[in-house]
């Protein structure tokens, strides 16, 4: 059966969304935390010569002018050509007096009084070797082992893989000098070796304890602990007080010195508390640089003078940079306005503590507000409110439910957790509570919930299993 193929024309309407750049831009100001939006801030003012920061308050007044100037922008009456040479000296003006402050010494004070970032775990090491006036080449190699440490600060990359085979007797001496250094157990292969080498240095007689992870690290980890006592001739309770011992020590040695991307949190959102118990929610700004649109910028494109294309360029950047200001306020509006909805909706949270969470999905918020769920989801991410209770990310304040089984409002995931975990701390080590026990405790007490959903929130909360809890 032969194919037959034929071209024809059709009309088709259909609807697609489309984001420009401004949209993109302005998606992306809002997922800008406090510290993240004040760095886009300051990057715009040096990319666009039309943003100006501005010392001072705000002055409404001030802000309303500059409205007025913007009108401005898009009348395209006749224009004569730029006086090149005063523009230039404006641009020269404007860096001049962007390179002059004030405040100089003070700021650079401020610079030197501030701490630096924590060294990271390759140069503390490198640090105690050059104390003891190592070898040249076994510095050399050193340097190349600790690069090779990941983040708990193991060596697991074997010496072949890391240095040149003439290398190799100096790599395996510069490998023992990492391991002596501190932290303790920082060089070694796995788990194993790095709790030996942590016990190698504790006071006191440490061989069973060294016994127990060389031989029966598998056994501890999950708890067997009659096995254990059995195939060491030992009771139970000498194997609980070596287990112990092996609890205190540190499986993560370098993590202390891994650092992450964002050492500070500044709070996005502040609630307060008055004495009435009314919450208020604002948007702490007072920190983001202030800028505005520069009348210089309006002057010369209003400029008699201005060729087309001068005037082309500035019409650009003046648009651009009403666009960063508006942006920055839409921010700030949406961001009080979910910020306020949610705190309505969770006032007992704030008021009597976590046990109080409420159900709440990001879709009820968009549907309260009347915005879509996504922008709520944007809003929200990665931004912290801080409380009477401390600092939070929005995101807790977000939580599945669980059904009660009169119809009544249903109890949040998240104090759900919080009961099972209470249940947990308070049990009996020795007789320690099954998943299905705490889930019929919990359906006597009204909540609709199986063993795997018990099961599913305390591996959610990194709660060791019934076998693993239990004591001897």
């Amino acid at each position: 059966m032969a194919l037959q193929m034929r071209q024809d024309v059709r009309m088709r309407m259909e609807q697609k969304l489309k984001l420009t750049p401004q949209m993109i831009q302005s998606i992306e100001i809002l997922l800008l935390p406090q510290m993240a939006l004040e760095e886009r801030i300051m990057n715009e003012v040096e990319a666009n010569p039309a943003l100006e920061l501005v010392d001072g308050p705000e002055d409404p007044e001030a802000a309303e002018a500059a409205d007025r100037r913007e009108t401005a922008v898009g009348d395209d009456g006749d224009r004569q050509e730029l006086d090149h040479e005063r523009y230039a000296d404006w641009l020269k003006t404007r860096r001049d007096t962007a390179s002059l402050d004030d405040d100089a010494p003070d700021k650079m004070e401020a610079i030197n009084a501030t701490a630096g970032p924590p060294p990271n775990l390759g140069d503390h090491i490198m640090d105690q070797l050059r104390l003891v006036e190592i070898d040249p080449e076994i510095e050399r190699v050193a340097q190349v082992l600790c690069w090779a440490l990941d983040r708990r600060g193991y060596l697991t990359d074997p010496l072949e893989a890391l240095v040149e085979e003439d290398d190799l007797e100096v790599a395996e001496h510069a490998r023992e000098l990492i391991r002596d250094c501190d932290p303790a157990g920082v060089g070694a292969v796995d788990l194993a070796d790095c709790l030996l080498l942590q016990l190698a240095r504790e006071p006191g007689d440490n061989r069973f304890e060294m016994t127990l992870v060389r031989d029966h690290l598998d056994d501890v980890l999950r708890n067997r602990m009659p096995h254990i006592a059995q195939t060491m001739g030992v009771e139970v309770e000498r194997v609980q007080e070596g287990v112990e011992v092996i609890s205190q020590l540190d499986p993560h040695p370098g993590l202390p010195f891994a650092g992450g991307d964002n050492q500070f949190v500044i709070p996005d959102v502040v609630v307060t508390c008055d004495e009435a118990g009314e919450w208020t929610v604002t948007i702490p700004d007072s920190n983001l640089p202030r800028v505005e649109v520069s009348q210089a910028c309006h002057q010369l494109y209003n400029d008699p003078q201005a060729d087309q294309r001068e005037r082309e360029y500035l019409k650009e950047k003046l648009a651009g940079a009403r666009f960063i200001i508006d942006a920055v306020q839409q921010r700030k509006r949406t961001l009080l306005k979910i910020a306020t909805e949610i705190v309505r909706h969770q006032q007992a949270f704030l008021d009597q503590g976590p046990e109080h969470l409420r159900p709440l999905m990001r879709q009820d918020i968009a549907d309260r507000i009347g915005m879509h769920v996504a922008t709520v989801s944007r809003a929200v991410k990665d931004k912290y409110i801080q409380t009477p209770a401390g600092i939070l990310p929005l995101a807790a304040f977000f939580s599945g439910g669980i059904a009660t089984q009169d119809g009544s409002e249903a109890e949040s995931s998240r104090a759900v957790k919080l009961r099972i975990k209470a249940m947990i701390d308070q049990e009996d080590p020795r007789h320690p509570l099954s998943d299905q026990h705490i889930a019929d405790v919990l359906a006597k007490e009204g909540l609709d919930i199986s063993r795997r959903t018990v099961t599913k929130y305390r591996i959610a909360e990194s709660i060791p299993s019934t076998r693993q809890r239990r004591r001897f």
